[in-house]
């Protein structure tokens, strides 16, 4: 028997024959792909299993030491919560006067300040910078020369006299102008 018109000699066989093998390749491929894929899937959501679990653990921990840490904040008197509290502000400023260069303020000082001044008390408010100033001149020419001689140094701004009063030296001889100066000291980064 045979049938009219098929020959396996013409080119449309080999053709068909290669478009058939091609795609039977294309579709295994692509159901390895899916395979590699849905196992890929598979072990990436074992492992957010596993991390969720962790996590679960790690937050019951957590809340755990929390009602822990609670009850024994509860247990402290209010009075030495207190005391803490005084402490660490104490801490605190002595952290905050050692970052102070008391070295550049007297530097700044030493060259501003004019023979015939003398200053008694220097009280800086280390937060704000602010500096008072006390001390005595022995005329007021002396005093206007420290004013200056602070204002042209780079160092301090907003200088303020605040207060002069004369009065007589302690030891009788000429009158002495008392002095308040308030100025800002605006340290130089190091």
């Amino acid at each position: 028997m045979v049938i009219a018109g098929f020959n396996l000699a013409s080119a449309d066989f080999p053709r068909s024959r290669r478009r058939v093998v091609f795609a039977v390749a294309a579709g295994a491929i692509l159901i390895v792909a899916l395979a590699i894929q849905l196992v890929v899937w598979s072990a990436q959501r074992r492992e957010v299993q596993v991390v969720e679990a962790r996590l679960g653990d790690m937050e019951g921990v957590l809340r755990r030491h929390q009602e822990e840490a609670r009850a024994v904040r509860a247990r402290v008197p209010a009075e030495t919560v207190k005391q803490y509290e005084a402490k660490v502000a104490a801490y605190n400023q002595i952290l905050e006067a050692s970052t102070f260069s008391w070295i550049g303020l007297l530097v700044e000082l030493e060259r501003s300040v004019p023979p015939g001044v003398t200053l008694s008390e220097i009280r800086p408010d280390l937060p704000s910078g602010k500096v008072a100033l006390r001390g005595e001149a022995r005329t007021f020419e002396d005093l206007t020369k420290l004013l200056n001689g602070l204002e042209q140094r780079a160092g301090f701004r907003d200088v303020f006299l605040l207060r002069q009063t004369a009065r007589k030296s302690a030891a009788g001889g000429p009158e002495v102008l008392e002095f308040t100066v308030n100025l800002i000291y605006q340290e130089r980064p190091r």
